[in-house]
């Protein structure tokens, strides 16, 4: 399966990862913030992790730091782009640990994740791929954050949940395009099978 093409760029995913260490404890000898971070803290990573739905997040300085910047990076500066945001800055807050292994959550959360029962169950799993409603997701969302432990790769969380909001708004043209194919390819596909499925077609016939 060829990669999805992202939404945010190089610049605008070091700032994503930028703002999430800013809500972290400060580890001695950690690379230095940017200085638009630097009052940012634990107290805000609280604060959003205690929001329930896009209006108490929207309440948040920390939200609105990190649209902003995005924004100023290149993102579509749009009143929706300030909701989207928000509730992807309300995800991230979960996040305890930035694995930064490139993979969708989707692949720590089903049969990919080598555990052996899967850390989501399937039911749970379609309810989330079918959910529409934006706040709902949002707790949804947080919950798949949760049984995965709290680990995720930021970057491609936060791509993730932002193109996700978006397709729901814009219709994809075609389902497998977009990001909750992708996620339930990952989520359902071990490592054998989705292998033997990215195989070449030429190496399927001379394996044949």
């Amino acid at each position: 399966m060829r990669p999805r093409k992202p939404s945010l760029n190089e610049a605008q995913r070091r700032w994503v990862c930028d703002w999430w260490r800013a809500l972290q404890p400060r580890e001695p000898g950690s690379e230095p913030l940017p200085g638009a971070l630097t009052g940012l803290g634990r107290g805000d990573r609280a604060r959003l992790r205690r929001c329930t739905d896009t209006d108490e997040l929207l309440l948040e300085p920390a939200s609105h730091l990190l649209a902003r910047w995005l924004i100023a990076l290149g993102l579509a500066d749009v009143p929706a782009s300030y909701e989207r945001l928000a509730r992807v800055a309300g995800v991230l807050a979960k996040v305890k640990v930035d694995v930064r292994d490139g993979l969708s959550l989707a692949r720590h959360l089903g049969n990919a994740s080598g555990a052996e029962r899967a850390p989501m169950s399937e039911l749970r799993f379609k309810r989330l791929q079918r959910t529409r409603a934006p706040d709902d997701l949002y707790l949804q969302w947080l919950r798949a954050v949760q049984l995965a432990d709290g680990r995720a790769d930021v970057a491609q969380l936060a791509d993730d949940l932002l193109t996700w909001q978006l397709e729901l708004e814009q219709s994809a043209a075609r389902a497998s395009d977009g990001v909750r194919f992708r996620w339930a390819y990952d989520y359902y596909l071990n490592a054998r099978d989705r292998a033997a499925a990215e195989e070449p077609e030429v190496d399927k016939e001379m394996t044949a």
